[in-house]
């Protein structure tokens, strides 16, 4: 079965392994394709990789080459898993082979931010470097990695700023274990590194590594000291020039002293990435004291003045948080962006937005966008149904598509559980229903019956006992009886919380209005009046009266 048809049987049908439903393709390398998907089972993101797929008629040669890929795929997903309680490596969920295809998948975290090599090339390093203590951070994270990994006798072998992901919180990760090499192993797999298969990316592989010699811990930090030059100067510290090649750049010239280029440079931060590109492997330092080195400078953090760096949706990514906050803190946002966002596809691995600008939405597409989020979230996907609307709310511009694909997003998030997205999403909805409508309107009503009903769950009395008695204030439309029925639990709730909040005469009088309004609308046989008779009670005993 080929690409599309696995689209197809797993976006629009069948979910892989019964749960996975694949999304958008979000990346692809030499071995696997890696796809944006849901977890039905547990209602969350996820990311798929799958590995590529043979194709009928390959030659032998073609076979093996595939049949190495798959072992590495396999060490990959070994290596990962057995390592993923360190918070600089992502979470391996699941592994397993698509029963349709065969083709072997593993499900991991699925990772936001931006990666190392997007932020050095947006960053414009003749005016305004990345801050030193950026680059420290990032590098005493990905050493604090390496230390680990080093320790379960793993090397990754490919350390460079498209492997590195800087996520919100400034916490970074470190990806793609499928060249890793389990040291002590010998001879046991020698066609994984077989004459003509690539291993690492040739502008940060060490000597060793470039000579095709054996290669241990100190290949990594090698590797890390030219990511480290290039985060703080833009570029790696060997190129290939008009008469030597790259490889004999690593093998025979001199590491250039990084102060030279760019002199506000610490000399200690200089002396450290002289001795990480020794070389002489034995002579390099380990990952542990490339930690502690830079420990200092990462926890100073970075001057005032420094620009933020923020998702799509506000959320921060400065790496010396993790050094500045250890116990991180309230999520840092962007004011005014996080009320009517949640993260796209496209952010969820990197922030991007495409050149040309999203395509309008149209009418239908808006309708078919709420249908299909409605039916998401009646299946309890929440986040797939969120997923759904906000990516029509990013087309929709402004007006009312866009009114009524936020009040739409608000009820699922409202269901989903995410009360203080739904509280704000429900008073944006009702400020723009209101000021088109006027503050009686019914669709207005509702959006601040529901913003009550959040301020309820967050644990905030008394903005909710406010909000309920605004609402009560209106009369319901009597032909509507989910208006009535707002109406009246709006009434219970300022009971209730009258109560919670020792006014108890209050609360008393609340129990009358709501009665009066029972009898009204339900009549003398419903079982609410016993309900309420008995609150009342139990407040006069508790109270004394």
């Amino acid at each position: 079965m080929g690409d599309s048809a696995l689209r197809t049987a797993t976006s629009t049908g069948r979910p892989l392994a019964g749960r996975y439903r694949l999304g958008t393709p979000i990346g692809a390398g030499g071995m696997g394709e890696v796809w944006q998907a849901y977890d039905e089972a547990l209602d969350r993101r996820v990311a798929v990789k799958m590995m590529l797929a043979d194709q009928p008629g390959m030659y032998e040669a073609q076979q093996e080459v595939l049949e190495i890929r798959r072992q590495r795929f396999l060490r990959e997903v070994r290596t990962t898993a057995g390592l993923h309680e360190h918070p600089g490596l992502p979470a391996v969920y699941d592994t397993g082979v698509d029963e349709v295809t065969g083709r072997l998948y593993v499900v991991m975290q699925l990772l936001r931010g931006r990666e190392v090599q997007t932020l050095i090339d947006e960053t414009d390093y003749d005016y305004e470097p990345l801050p030193v203590a950026w680059a420290a951070a990032i590098g005493a994270q990905i050493a604090s990695a390496l230390d680990e990994v080093h320790h379960h006798d793993v090397v990754h072998r490919d350390i460079k700023p498209a492997n590195v992901m800087l996520t919100p919180g400034g916490v970074v990760k470190v990806l793609d274990f499928g060249v890793a090499a389990l040291l002590g192993t010998g001879g046991a797999h020698p066609h994984l590194t077989q004459e003509g298969m690539t291993v690492g990316t040739p502008a940060y592989m060490s000597p060793e590594q470039s000579l095709a010699n054996a290669v241990g811990p100190a290949a990594d930090i090698y590797a890390l000291a030219c990511l480290l030059h290039q985060l703080l100067v833009g570029r790696t510290p060997f190129m290939a020039s008009r008469d030597r090649s790259l490889v004999w750049h690593h093998v025979n010239t001199a590491p250039p002293a990084v102060r030279s280029l760019r002199p506000d440079v610490p000399a200690e931060v200089e002396r450290l990435l002289l001795r990480m590109l020794h070389k002489d492997s034995e002579q390099r330092v380990a990952a542990a004291t490339v930690y502690e080195s830079l420990l200092p400078l990462a926890a100073m953090g970075a001057p005032t003045g420094t620009p933020r760096l923020l998702t799509a949706d506000g959320l921060e990514l400065n790496p010396c948080t993790p050094f500045t906050r250890p116990f991180g803190g309230p999520v840092r946002r962007e004011a005014g962006r996080a009320a009517m966002y949640t993260p796209t596809v496209a952010d969820v691995v990197a922030d991007s937005a495409s050149p040309s600008g999203p395509v309008p939405l149209t009418d239908t597409e808006a309708d078919e966008a709420t249908e299909r989020a409605g039916e998401l979230a009646r299946q309890k996907q929440f986040t797939q149904a969120s997923d759904v609307l906000v990516a029509a709310l990013d087309r929709a511009g402004e007006g009312v598509l866009a009114e009524d694909l936020s009040l739409s997003l608000a009820h699922v998030k409202f269901l989903a559980g995410a009360h203080r997205e739904a509280l704000s999403l429900f008073e944006h909805a009702a400020k723009a229903i209101g000021a088109r409508f006027g503050p009686d309107d019914h669709e207005t009503l509702q959006c601040r019956y529901y913003a009550a009903e959040c301020l309820v769950e967050l644990g905030e009395t008394t903005a909710a006992l406010a909000a309920f008695t605004v609402y009560a204030e209106h009369a319901p439309d009597d032909d509507d009886p989910l208006s009535v029925d707002r109406h009246l639990a709006a009434l219970a709730h300022i009971m209730r919380l009258e109560a919670g909040a020792e006014h108890f005469s209050r609360a008393r009088s609340a129990a009358r209005t709501l009665v009066d309004a029972t009898l009204r609308y339900r009549g003398t046989d419903t079982t609410a009046l016993a309900g309420i008779e008995d609150f009342v009670k139990r407040l006069n005993r508790f109270n004394g009266a």
